[in-house]
């Protein structure tokens, strides 16, 4: 048996020494499935975010498991809350019914139950963490509903995003190949305000409404475009921004590697 499994290994050597490494061939391989992107993945700094406060971690095969099937989830579903809000009464996550989010701190919310005792100091005669101080307020979001308008969002900028791509491309009315009178309106409509956003003087200073919208549409498209010559506008300055973010990114991620590698040395 010992002499099968020498002989196995022998024949594998072989047919490694008889391949040509210094001679490498085109990647054949096509992938069928869609790419999906995430935001989770912009960049090193964004994903570890996402760990911190979600508080997951590859340290453990569980915990491993458990971050997986949370990205996974982020992955297939794009629409959903990234970061879970917790009550800063009962510790528990707030995602259903009414959530009231204080306007004055950074990040404390309090779930439906809690919220009654927490604001008349019921709950604070008996142990002095659950209170609160009087003077702030409160604002109440439906979280179910608050899903429906982050998802609406999303499908809006998209249909906007498909607009844009098509109005820098369209020679425009009468020869717009969009098709309906309604959709050749909006592609009017959308070669009209880029026009004023290559010459607005207030599009630097972020004043101007219609230029603010447009920058975020932008972005959106040059995180995504690959395009050297793009007709898009000031997309090559938002890819410049994004690439300086990526070389920054690698930097830190140089520097923090050498930091480690110089402290396993010592």
């Amino acid at each position: 048996e010992k002499g099968d499994k020498e002989g196995d290994l022998s024949v594998k050597l072989e047919d490694l020494k008889s391949l040509n490494l210094d001679d490498p061939k085109e990647d054949e391989t096509i992938d069928s499935d869609p790419i999906v992107e995430s935001d989770i993945f912009a960049n090193r700094q964004e994903f570890l975010n996402y760990c911190t406060k979600n508080n997951t971690q590859f340290d453990e095969l569980r915990r491993a498991k458990h971050t997986t099937m949370m990205v996974l989830f982020q992955l297939h579903n794009p629409s959903a809350a990234r970061y879970m809000p917790q009550c800063g009464s009962c510790y528990n996550e707030i995602n259903h019914g009414i959530m009231h989010k204080c306007t004055n701190c950074a990040d404390y919310c309090l779930c439906q139950m809690c919220y009654q005792p927490v604001i008349t100091g019921l709950w604070a005669q008996r142990d002095p963490r659950f209170s609160h101080d009087s003077t702030h307020r409160f604002k109440k979001i439906d979280i179910e509903n608050q899903e429906k308008q982050l998802a609406e969002r999303k499908k809006m900028m998209q249909a906007h995003l498909r607009l844009m791509e098509h109005s820098v491309k369209c020679p425009g009315a009468p020869n717009c190949v969009i098709g309906s009178a309604n959709s050749i309106k909006n592609c009017t409509k959308m070669k009209q305000m880029l026009s004023h956003y290559t010459t607005c003087p207030q599009r630097l200073n972020k004043t101007c409404e219609k230029c603010t919208k447009l920058n975020f549409i932008v972005d959106l498209h040059a995180q995504s475009c690959h395009d050297k010559d793009c007709a898009v506008p000031f997309c090559g300055l938002a890819k410049e921004k994004y690439e300086k973010v990526r070389i920054q990114q690698q930097q830190m991620e140089d520097r923090r590697r050498e930091a480690q590698n110089e402290h396993y040395r010592a």
